[in-house]
């Protein structure tokens, strides 16, 4: 109750400032909206048509020069075959929708100096089969947050740099996700498992050189306070005293070369290093306890990335670009504790490794203005020495295509 009134507080302050400056006020809507259907299949499985929609719309206020207020609301929606990594393991869903709701106020309290506060809320939504409801799956969730970011610009004749530092909260919660030590038992000590409060810190840095080339940097740090999660101890117990605990930290940092004025060369990367305090307890489905077995920090893992491109963009009149771009993705995680499993369930001496590389294009043709034709497709194909697949999927081959339209508005 606490998260939505200081939510409904800060929107209320944000109205308010509306009725300020009110012979400068401007009205600045902004748009863009994406369409596609598309057909997915995957190896061993079914095949399926779907499409993607995906959206936002911001009615920004402009008080003056130096104040704006950028209410944004964005929606997505996907219907495909695709594998998500959750903390227990990949799992194969079908659909999903996300929507989104921030409001900002941006203000220039110097010369290339800003400040900015934000309030949102996320409600995503997961079907895991195609005869789930919405709002019913397992992994839905909602987020209520703010954020405060401080930015600045730094110009030359060489370069142009934007330096940022911010800070962010909230929390998330699963309304359908239920721990099983709860079923049955009112009074077991945990229920909502999956449910944290998160505190993200962040720094950027990105730059344009004179020749075009860019380049950025952004690091940050997030720690996720479990609320009714307790960690395990090495016989299956749990450990009251205390609490889940992860600590992550992220890099992101790549560049943008242009190799003429149509070619252009890139690459996206990211390491990311999940340190949680939580071990688990694989009692093997078995009454008996000389074959369990303990992972202490099961949950810890090392990712790291790598997405080179290279881009084409021709231009037809002004405004009007046709724009080619071809891709490939390698993601490798590593879990340092985790051993790896047989298709029976036994365990190996291999730390548990996942591997996934992706293959994929896009291109867009522009029909006006504000139009664009789109053709988009992918290929991924994962492996890894996790063989037990019960519950989840480690080795799967998909491809999906899509096809649609872009606006812009």
């Amino acid at each position: 109750m606490k998260l939505k009134a200081s939510f409904v507080a800060i929107c209320l302050l944000f109205v308010f400032c509306l009725t300020l400056h009110a012979q400068e006020r401007k009205f600045f809507p902004l748009g863009h909206l994406e369409m596609l259907g598309g057909f997915s299949d995957v190896n061993d499985g079914e095949e399926l048509w779907g499409g993607d929609v995906f959206g936002y719309f911001s009615p920004t206020y402009k008080f003056d020069d130096s104040l704006f207020l950028i209410p944004l609301y964005t929606v997505e929606y996907k219907r495909s075959i695709q594998f998500i990594n959750q903390d227990e393991g990949i799992q194969l869903n079908s659909e999903y929708m996300t929507h989104n709701a921030n409001l900002a106020l941006r203000k220039e309290y110097e010369k290339d100096w800003f400040i900015k506060g934000s309030a949102f809320g996320t409600w995503n939504y997961v079907k895991e089969t195609k005869d789930e409801s919405w709002t019913k799956g397992l992994y839905d969730y909602r987020d209520v947050g703010c954020s405060f970011d401080l930015s600045h610009k730094n110009k030359s004749s060489y370069y142009k740099d934007n330096y940022s530092i911010g800070f962010e909260y909230y929390r998330r919660m699963y309304p359908n996700f239920v721990s099983l030590a709860s079923i049955g038992m009112p009074s077991a000590p945990e229920k909502n498992e999956k449910d944290f409060d998160a505190f993200k810190l962040g720094v950027g840095l990105n730059r344009i050189t004179s020749t075009g080339t860019q380049l950025y940097l952004k690091p940050y740090y997030l720690f996720k306070r479990f609320i009714d999660k307790h960690t395990v101890n090495d016989d299956g117990t749990y450990e009251l005293s205390q609490m889940r605990k992860d600590q992550i930290i992220n890099l992101d940092y790549g560049f943008r070369l242009p190799l003429n004025e149509e070619f252009s060369v890139g690459m996206d990367n990211n390491y990311l290093y999940n340190f949680s305090n939580l071990g688990y307890y694989d009692s093997m489905s078995t009454l008996l306890p000389n074959d369990d077995v303990f992972t202490h920090k099961y949950y810890s893992y090392h990712s790291a990335s790598a997405l080179p491109y290279v881009e084409y963009i021709h231009s037809l009149e002004e405004e009007k670009d046709v724009r080619l771009k071809l891709l490939y993705s390698y993601l490798f995680r590593y879990y340092p504790e985790r051993k790896a499993q047989g298709p029976m369930g036994d365990y190996t001496s291999q730390d548990e490794q996942d591997f996934e590389h992706i293959l994929s294009s896009s291109f867009a043709w522009p029909l006006t203005k504000n139009l664009d034709f789109l053709i988009r497709y992918s290929y991924t194909w994962a492996r890894s020495n996790q063989k037990y697949e019960q519950f989840y999927r480690y080795k799967y081959d998909t491809y999906e295509i899509q096809t649609g339209i872009s606006l812009d508005f």
